[in-house]
């Protein structure tokens, strides 16, 4: 009995040291006061996204409490003080999965960045989609003083 315990403890172990860290979200900030006082947003939307991440983030901004809107280049409002952009990477196992995202706030007027988030899954943990942006979302707006 004693054995069958220890092999089972063993294997717990190894389950948890091969899928910890499995997921991870990352958060850069490029300058000092990162968002602070920022309202409008500008989702720039990416050519070769078959998934609506474009969409799904200009939401997630709208839920929070911000003017957001979304489309090329050309679309860029004059009063948009921030452009997200993203980059999406995705796994097929018998359907797609979101392994990596990452969101960058870059200045309207200089195109610099201003603040970089990113989720990042080794082992796709079937997360849908709106609730990592959300997350992301979140972590890009946190400290943010009006």
């Amino acid at each position: 009995m004693k054995r069958v315990f220890s092999v089972w403890s063993a294997g717990l172990l190894l389950a948890c040291l091969c899928l910890g860290g499995c997921v991870s979200y990352d958060r850069h900030d490029l300058r000092e006061h990162g968002l602070d006082g920022v309202k409008r947003f500008f989702v720039l939307s990416n050519q070769n996204d078959n998934h609506g991440i474009d969409h799904q983030i200009e939401a997630a901004l709208k839920i929070r409490g911000n003017e957001a809107s979304v489309g090329p280049m050309t679309m860029l409002p004059d009063d948009a003080q921030v452009i997200v952009t993203y980059d999406d990477r995705w796994e097929w196992d018998f359907g797609d999965h979101l392994i990596f995202l990452q969101l960058t706030a870059r200045d309207r007027r200089s195109s610099d960045p201003i603040s970089t988030v990113r989720f990042s899954a080794r082992i796709p943990k079937g997360k849908k989609t709106p609730v990592v942006i959300g997350e992301l979302i979140d972590r890009l707006l946190a400290g943010r003083k009006p």
